[in-house]
């Protein structure tokens, strides 16, 4: 323990990589307790949101609750309307004051804001009543959502519940299971270039500290002794930057706080790790700092004079691709045939594979590619460049492993992407974009036609045809429904208008089937959404009277005060509105975007700054072999330019595979999200191939790093030694 910190205080190249061993530790704890704390936010969100997932699978509950979505210039709603189905207490969960009662309402303290700030008529006519109190924090998603609970005597459509405690399992919204799957998605691809970078600090002065242990070995030191050496020298800078990245980690997790996400930011206490989890991870992480050093050592214990020899790899490294693949692809069988979020297990794991796959199999691709080089070109830049990738190609692909596994990451990535973004649910083409629909009408519209004055178009809806072979169709007067519904163009008289032949000439809404006269007249009908069938109410008397939903044509001035009329006197209805679907998803593909910007930002950057320690630090363990070069006359351009070389040709040649593996396991990975958001396509975009060309720039940029530390080193440094 003496010899070695004698070593860190006099040795300046060892208190060089000492400090860069604590910083790339440091980055590496502070990055993996943000990851580990991301599906924490997730599970956070789910726990304060379990009171919406009221709907009981009895019959007969304490009260009715009708759950829906709105919207207010550019932002969501997400309004309750519940009522007493029988007397008694109504447990709530934390956060709700108390049950309201009819003509009471609980509204989020931004939506409260935003009622007292707007006109009623526009907005806060939606939740008539009087407000009892303000949701807290614990029973919302994140600060500023807009939210509402407003009591009503009755909800028509409503469903049972026992209470506002919700289910026994956390609150699952429509995409909590894709965004559960990218985040731990992230969390392995990201951890992978950490313990590269932490490697690569490790590995700064590995062969100076080989030679010297070597010495120390023949002089007569055991092999204890050899190991605690290594074991001290590296858990100094180890130990320094686990505790940097801990307290890092804190300030941190309030930065990522800012970040939106399902449409907005986060509480501060989101992305804070359990205690044991951070002892964890900066305990294990000098651990595995210290293990990789003592393990590097197996020569230098054993074979002492064999330190210098040329370490050799085999092509049996090759095969680890084959077989983290086929662990990936099996996990993605299983996946689709299994329930719940520990299906994704074997994926990630084999995802996990795949990564550290490529950065096995690397030096064998570097090997060969060395060889190639040295065989066929006679510049003295790519010839001294060869040598080194072919006498050693384990040091020499370790300032490439961090750009390899990004550029797997961004092909992958790019190759999600797309095919996510054809799934996410935009409006379609049914109703006209200045209407606003309500379905699951079962209201009396008197207070409706008095709270507006525009015109109320009223529509039955139901199925023509049977089980196997029907089509959406909708009831009432034609020259109405134009007025809301597009591709519709009435002539006089009563018809069907139908975009196809019918299925059957019955029509069977939710109470009762009726037949179609003998004889009617069949219109074309230009339908591009979901209505396939347009009837006339005068070919169905025996429904005549009967209202499912409401359309009311708007303006641009009057489109608010229409939108609160209907929810104000429709308790419970749903608004068939094509603005919040857009805001909804809009607010998906951002947060995918996002996500995949930050993610392909941190992987180039811990590729980058990997490989600008792995290039430095092959400077300084080849120190004396520089000195003798320039010392015999090579020019320091001609050194430089290899040195480049050493690193872009690596990084040319297997980031070309690692692309192929990308785009492999993102096509199984969107075959994964396809079973959780349903069908869409998978299209591959030429873009896939740009981490390529993104990381052979940073590759550069990173070699550029070797000059200065070239450039330092004098003939002197060869006597010196």
């Amino acid at each position: 323990m003496r010899i070695a910190l004698a070593v860190l205080r006099r040795d300046r190249r060892s208190q060089v990589a000492t400090v860069l061993v604590a910083l790339g530790v440091m980055i590496a704890v502070s990055l993996v307790l943000w990851l580990v704390a991301a599906p924490n936010g997730l599970q956070a969100r789910s726990e304060r949101t379990v009171w919406r997932e009221v709907f009981g699978e009895s019959k007969d509950g304490a009260i009715s609750v009708a759950s829906n979505w709105d919207s207010y210039h550019g932002t969501l709603i997400q309004r309750f309307d519940v009522a007493r189905a029988r007397p008694g207490d109504v447990p709530v969960a934390d956060g709700i004051a108390r049950f309201p009662e009819a003509g009471e309402v609980l509204l989020s303290p931004a939506l409260a804001d935003l009622v007292r700030s707007t006109p009623p008529e526009r907005l806060g006519n939606r939740f008539p009543g009087r407000q009892i109190a303000e949701l807290g924090p614990e029973a919302l998603k994140y600060p500023g959502e807009l939210v509402a609970i407003v009591g009503r005597q009755e909800v028509p459509d409503g469903y049972p519940a026992p209470d506002l405690r919700g289910g026994t399992g956390p609150y699952q919204s429509d995409y909590q299971s894709m965004l559960t799957l990218l985040t731990r998605v992230g969390l392995v691809v990201l951890v992978v270039p950490c313990l590269v970078l932490v490697a690569s600090a490790a590995r700064l002065t590995a062969a100076k500290r080989e030679r010297r242990l070597a010495a120390l070995r023949l002089a007569g030191a055991s092999p204890r002794q050899v190991v605690v050496m290594t074991a001290v020298e590296t858990a100094i800078g180890a130990v320094l930057g686990s505790a940097l990245g801990v307290l890092l980690a804190q300030p941190f997790s309030h930065v990522t706080a800012t970040i939106p996400w399902e449409g907005g930011t986060w509480f501060p206490g989101d992305f804070v790790p359990s205690a044991a989890v951070v002892a964890a991870v900066a305990l294990l992480a000098p651990v595995l700092v210290v293990g990789a050093a003592v393990l590097g050592l197996r020569r230098v214990v054993n074979q002492p004079l064999a330190a210098e020899k040329k370490r050799t790899v085999r092509p049996w490294r090759l095969l680890t691709i084959a077989g983290g693949l086929a662990v990936f692809f099996l996990g993605v069988t299983l996946a689709g045939q299994l329930r719940g979020d520990n299906r994704f297990t074997l994926v990630l794991l084999g995802l996990g594979a795949v990564a550290l796959a490529l950065v096995l199999a690397g030096p064998v691709v570097t090997s060969w590619v060395g060889g190639f080089f040295v065989g066929r070109w006679r510049g003295p830049s790519t010839l001294l460049a060869g040598r080194r990738l072919t006498g050693n190609p384990v040091a020499a692909f370790r300032g490439s492993a961090g750009v390899v596994v990004a550029v797997f990451t961004g092909s992958m990535a790019l190759t999600m992407l797309p095919g996510l973004e054809s799934q996410v649910p935009y409006r379609d083409a049914t109703w006209r974009e200045d209407a606003l629909v309500a379905e699951q009408v079962k209201h009396d519209l008197t207070s409706l036609r008095l709270a507006t004055s525009a015109p109320i178009v009223t529509m039955l809806e139901g199925r023509v045809g049977d089980d196997g072979h029907s089509a959406y169709a909708i009831v009432g007067d034609c020259e109405d429904m134009a007025k809301v519904l597009t591709g519709l163009t009435c002539r006089p008289g009563p018809a069907v208008y139908s975009s196809a032949p019918l299925p059957s000439t019955r029509f069977e809404s939710a109470d009762r089937e009726t037949a179609l006269p003998a004889q009617y007249e069949t219109r074309p009908f230009d339908g591009r959404g979901r209505v396939g069938v347009v009837i006339d109410r005068e070919l169905l008397p025996a429904v005549a009277g009967e209202v499912s939903m409401v359309g009311v044509p708007t303006t641009a001035e009057n489109r608010d005060i229409v939108h609160t009329a209907l929810i104000g006197t429709l308790p419970g209805a749903r608004l068939v509105d094509g603005e919040q679907l857009d805001l909804y998803s809009d607010t998906l593909l951002a947060d995918l975007e996002r996500a995949t910007v930050i993610g392909l930002s941190i992987a180039a950057v811990l590729g980058g700054i990997g490989a600008a320690v792995a290039a430095a630090g092959s400077v300084i363990d080849r120190r004396r072999t520089f000195a003798a070069l320039i010392a015999a006359g090579t020019p320091i351009r001609v050194l430089a330019r290899a040195l480049r070389r050493e690193v872009m040709v690596p990084v040319f040649a297997v980031t070309v595979a690692a692309c192929g593996a990308g785009v492999a396991v993102g096509l199984g990975l969107l075959t994964v999200a396809r079973g959780v958001v349903g069908h869409g396509e998978m299209p591959i975009t030429p873009w896939v191939v740009a981490p390529v060309g993104v990381g052979v720039v940073v590759a550069l940029v990173a070699a550029l790093a070797c000059g200065p530390v070239l450039r330092g080193i004098s003939p002197r440094d060869y006597a010196a030694e």
